[in-house]
């Protein structure tokens, strides 16, 4: 797959493959792409595909050229996702060549050594044109050429009681996100599946930054929280699966980048197909981690394991003292977590669970004469027909009055969102409810509330916010 990442312009929707097409029998497969015209940008885009191989090993023995106007030159700093690959190959990308000002033809191929070049047919030719700066409607990083979801940039969206919203893009080229967070200081990150992050502040995004030094392969990151007590702390937590099981970390952030790894906790089995977990920090400061049944039903009903359970903890992975039992464990009967927030005004932590598709509320209550607590869950409710939850979040904030303290659950199955409406004067009972996007959205990965009041979600390779559309 073969996409232009520009960070202020309005991108064009394509679809993308890379086909295997053999050039001879020690040759890689070469990229293909399917042009769709001329492409406006300012040169500093990045450049995504997508390379087949049989194995990491593989794929690091294959390089790129770039064909700009007819001229080869080895496309430089070039990076594959190596730890994960998709049914259709590795995802990889790398920064454009410098290009001076007016149209160009590019073509890619992949080449390998072995005592004599061996290099790939070139792509289909991909038509761009340079200017030195570029007027978008959308003041942030545009989406990348060949994006599923393309066909949402930009979308008005009409809410039940008339509110006017539009869907702009956040940061697109991106690697298959995991979850998103939003920093104290407004930055919002996006944990990629890869075991790196990346950044977006005022509409710049960053370059990936990895959580650990040697990243073990097939080790995938799939939830993040930032200390509530970041600005002393500088700690960011997450949750990674790899190996057959679960293992919550701790890392530093300094200008960016992320050290002083540490082990919380580990050893609580994950599903091998599809491991499932979240990572919330509560109103009261702990940490709530929820984790899937590690792909055995029994365990959720297993008191003394963790799986299909959400645990609670002190920042340091200690137990806090007010548990129940003296036990991390503060709720059970979510076999597949895909998502926590807490309803705003109250204490019920809301959960969504894949397999059940459904959401369940979780209630505090108190034990030993008021001096532990443990979580209670309620009855659940189930979602509409095909809807399995990725992902859910609580707007806050008052930017989109219309919004306030509604609940948003994201879709794995092209669903789009479900807006969520509680009874104002009974928090505990829905209201109603209202699917948004639902044509051209694609599958939903992570889903965050804004500091802004914005609702951002993710797809498998760009973030997008919903925000008030402007009046004409």
């Amino acid at each position: 797959m073969l996409r232009i990442c520009p960070s202020r312009l309005r991108a064009i929707a394509s679809a993308v493959a890379l086909l295997t097409v053999a050039c001879s029998k020690s040759s890689p497969p070469p990229p293909e792409v399917t042009p769709t015209g001329n492409e406006t940008i300012n040169g500093t885009e990045r450049l995504g595909w997508t390379q087949r191989a049989a194995d990491a090993a593989e794929l690091a023995s294959v390089r790129y050229a770039i064909y700009v106007d007819g001229v080869r030159s080895e496309l430089a700093g070039a990076s594959c996702a190596a730890a994960a690959a998709a049914a259709d190959g590795f995802a990889c990308s790398a920064r454009l060549p410098t290009l001076t000002a007016g149209a160009h033809t590019l073509e890619l191929a992949s080449f390998v050594t072995d005592s004599s070049l061996l290099e790939s047919a070139r792509s289909a030719a991909l038509r761009v044109t340079v200017v030195t700066q570029v007027e978008s409607a959308v003041k942030t990083a545009a989406e990348p050429l060949g994006s599923k979801s393309s066909g949402i940039t930009n979308r008005r969206v009409s809410l039940a009681d008339g509110t006017a919203l539009v869907v702009e893009l956040v940061a697109g080229g991106l690697n298959r996100p995991a979850d998103l967070a939003f920093m104290p200081d407004g930055r919002l990150l996006i944990a990629q599946r890869d075991g790196t992050v990346r950044s977006v502040r005022d509409g710049t995004l960053s370059e990936p930054a990895a959580l650990s030094d040697r990243w073990p392969t097939g080790d995938r990151l799939l939830a993040i929280a930032i200390d509530p007590d970041f600005a002393r702390t500088r700690f960011m937590f997450a949750v990674v699966a790899g190996g057959g099981t679960f293992t919550v970390i701790r890392v530093r952030e300094v200008g960016g980048t992320f050290g002083d790894r540490a082990s919380l906790l580990g050893g609580i089995s994950a599903a091998a197909a599809e491991p499932v977990a979240s990572l919330r920090f509560g109103p009261d400061a702990r940490l709530y981690a929820a984790f899937d049944d590690g792909g055995e039903s029994r365990q959720v009903g297993d008191a003394a394991s963790p799986n299909g359970k959400i645990l609670r903890l002190n920042a340091d992975g200690t137990t806090p003292d007010d548990q129940a039992g003296s036990s991390p464990i503060y709720a059970a009967g979510s076999s597949s977590p895909a998502g926590l927030d807490w309803q705003p005004g109250t204490d019920v932590l809301w959960v969504a669970d894949a397999a059940q598709a459904g959401i369940t509320p979780v209630t505090t209550e108190s034990t030993g004469g008021g001096k532990r607590i443990r979580g209670v869950a309620r009855a659940s409710w189930q979602l509409p027909a095909a809807w399995v939850p990725t992902a859910m979040a609580f707007t806050r904030g008052a930017s989109v009055p219309a919004l306030a303290d509604n609940l948003f659950v994201a879709s794995g199955t092209g669903q789009g969102l479900l807006r969520v409406r509680f009874d104002p004067l009974d928090r505990s009972r829905l209201a109603a409810t209202e699917p948004l996007l639902q044509a051209g959205a694609g599958p939903l990965v992570a889903i965050a509330a804004g500091p802004d009041g914005a609702i951002y979600f993710a797809t498998a390779d760009s973030v997008w916010r919903l925000v008030l559309a402007p009046t004409r």
